[in-house]
């Protein structure tokens, strides 16, 4: 059996992390499709059959105060992008497996947000004439705090400058100002535009390293990894150790299956902000790939403990990891975390059925 492509020749928690999903999906029922409510649900999706559901969470503490564009991005696919719901939630369904980009876009009130969603490769190698479904259907699910734009912030309205473009001239800075606003409006054609003038910016100032970030992210959204990585390594040896562009080419080279140069950056990242969940999250990832279960739950445990709610799919981790260790206890608190996080999650049933199963073990 392979999990990310590894060989796992006996019973151990990466097979459980399958088991999980699909031994319960043998034994509990599909859940129905979800009714777009006023535009909320994507179904088109990218030809997969995963789906990545979510709410936001407004700073009044309320589900909702007002509806909020949510786009979705990945690496080889179109863009998709839907509207929240009044009670703040969204979904993306029909997924294929990949590393997916949530943006979502705090209008002139809240800040934008971006969150790093991996959905695994969505089968496992079977024996002859195993039952197909066993092919893995993975609902991700994910709560999305807001909080107020800060008046330096480089998405606030035109004519702000933030701290950063302090010492760049002028010229540069207002190109810099009009990429940002080109990038705000979020199509293809605009991250193209926005690249043209970020060029142009560092044409007139090559240690540009805040354009040279801002493009790596404007890649990243086009699906050109390869030139993201090149342009925040650019970034990163006029500014080594800013966090922002370290978080970006960890996600970039994972992308691109550099996975020990992509480790790495998640490192620095952490070195410099050790309460980023994204980066958590990714190295506990990376460290299942090496089969390092006792990493990879410190890494999806510290994810959770500075992502709260947003990491309801580290608790799954979890419970797979506990699971494989027979601590079948741990592994059933684990998952009905996450339940109660996401009741609503597409895999709930499932879910539950394999709660059941390891509460009956001794």
């Amino acid at each position: 059996m392979k999990f990310f492509g590894i060989h796992a020749p006996r019973v151990s928690a990466l097979r459980a992390l399958l088991l999980l999903s699909a031994a319960a999906a043998l034994v509990a029922p599909a859940a129905s499709p979800a009714r777009a409510q006023g535009g909320n649900v994507d179904h088109a999706g990218t030809g997969g059959r995963h789906s990545i559901q979510g709410r936001l969470v407004f700073p009044s503490g309320k589900r909702a105060d007002v509806r909020l564009k949510v786009v979705l991005t990945n690496p080889g696919s179109g863009e998709l992008s839907v509207v929240s719901d009044m009670n703040g939630s969204f979904s993306f369904r029909s997924l294929r497996p990949g590393t997916y980009t949530v943006v979502v876009e705090g209008g002139d009130d809240y800040e934008t947000v971006r969150e790093t969603v991996f959905i695994e490769p969505s089968s496992i190698s079977l024996p002859p004439g195993a039952p197909a479904s066993l092919l893995i259907s993975r609902p991700y699910s994910m709560q999305v705090y807001l909080r107020p734009k800060s008046p330096d912030s480089p998405l606030a309205p035109p004519g702000v400058l933030s701290a950063a473009l302090a010492s760049v001239p002028k010229p540069a800075a207002e190109l810099y100002e009009k990429a940002v606003e080109a990038a705000r409006r979020g199509t293809e054609s605009d991250f193209k535009k926005a690249v043209e003038h970020l060029k142009a910016a560092l044409a007139l100032h090559p240690e540009f390293a805040l354009a040279l970030g801002e493009m790596g992210v404007l890649y990243m959204k086009m699906k050109q990894p390869e030139k993201a990585a090149e342009a925040v390594a650019a970034a990163l040896k006029l500014e080594p150790e800013d966090y922002a562009s370290l978080l970006t080419y960890g996600r970039a080279l994972f992308d691109l299956q550099r996975f020990d140069e992509s480790e790495e950056q998640f490192r620095r990242a952490l070195a410099r902000n050790g309460s980023s969940p994204t980066a958590h999250f990714y190295t506990g990832l990376l460290r299942l790939k090496r089969r390092d279960l006792d990493s990879a739950e410190k890494s999806f445990t510290e994810a959770i403990k500075h992502g709260g709610g947003q990491m309801g799919l580290a608790h799954k981790y979890l419970g797979g990891i506990y699971w494989g260790r027979k601590e079948y206890k741990r592994a059933a608190e684990e998952l009905e975390i996450y339940l109660r996080l996401f009741p609503e999650a597409e895999d709930a049933a499932r879910v539950r059925t394999t709660i059941k199963d390891l509460r009956g073990r001794n």
